[in-house]
């Protein structure tokens, strides 16, 4: 039987804990969680005091990608208008000021793979698989799939998974930059990933946060990142956090001096 509550936000702390809950079906995406996905977010964001935000999954799989079942069904018009409303999720995430952590068990396919990809930071099970099998259907990733995969592993390896469609361990999507750490204990993992990211002010995390993206993004120009780049580091030094943390450095390395035998 299908869980009732297919998407859950947990809180421990100042961290969101978004959790896809279809373990039955792997937690596959549908309609309805889409939408409920997008609500969550949004109740995310409104909370002033959160200062990163973990997806995962229930029952062992982080998410086996769209419900096949559902595509079944539908009429041309209905795939087309599931596509467009799930298309919502992943320039969300990207566009959220704080970090984004996918911690990643079992399977990440297709649509939970592109989540994935969309997403900041990925720490994955070692026995994990992640793949974007749509063309075994005839199909191709709808989710952004060919083209983030192809900007964070370049098209040479983008052109293998895809057109292959196989699973790829994350012990080597590790070796390949795309998952960033393998751990035994995933959301422990991201949890103490996300507390050591926000021990640093929310402005300058959500500013790093930014500028990385628009380095590897395509059509942004070296000079114009650089640019920006400049344009932060000013703007967060004039910032409450920037002088205190300066200041309080400075104050710290000459406690240090004053300590050491002359």
């Amino acid at each position: 039987m299908e869980a009732t509550v297919p998407v859950l936000l947990e809180w421990r702390e100042a961290i969101a804990v978004l959790r896809f809950n279809r373990p039955d079906q792997m937690n596959a995406l549908t309609g309805g969680m889409v939408e409920q996905i997008i609500d969550a977010l949004d109740a995310i964001e409104k909370n002033a005091d959160c200062r990163a935000l973990i997806l995962c999954g229930s029952g062992g799989n982080f998410m086996a990608g769209a419900d096949i079942k559902d595509y079944a069904q539908q009429s041309g018009q209905a795939f087309q208008g599931f596509q467009d409303s799930a298309a919502r999720i992943y320039p969300r995430l990207e566009a959220m000021a704080i970090p984004v952590i996918a911690a990643v068990e079992g399977y990440a396919l297709g649509g939970g793979f592109e989540i994935a990809l969309a997403c900041d930071l990925i720490v994955a099970h070692p026995a994990a698989s992640l793949g974007l099998p749509e063309v075994k259907l005839g199909l191709v990733p709808g989710g952004g799939g060919t083209q983030r995969l192809a900007r964070k592993i370049g098209p040479n390896r983008a052109a293998d998974l895809l057109m292959t469609g196989r699973f790829v361990a994350a012990p080597e999507l590790l070796q390949w930059g795309v998952v960033n750490r393998v751990s035994e204990n995933v959301l422990e993992e991201a949890l103490a990933l996300a507390g050591q990211i926000a021990k640093h002010p929310a402005g300058a995390v959500a500013s790093i946060k930014r500028l990385n993206q628009s380095a590897w993004t395509e059509g942004g120009s070296l000079e114009a990142g650089l640019a920006a780049e400049r344009d932060a580091v000013c703007a967060l030094f004039l910032t409450g956090d920037g002088m205190e943390r300066i200041r309080a450095f400075v104050e710290r390395s000459e406690r240090r001096k004053a300590r050491q035998p002359k």
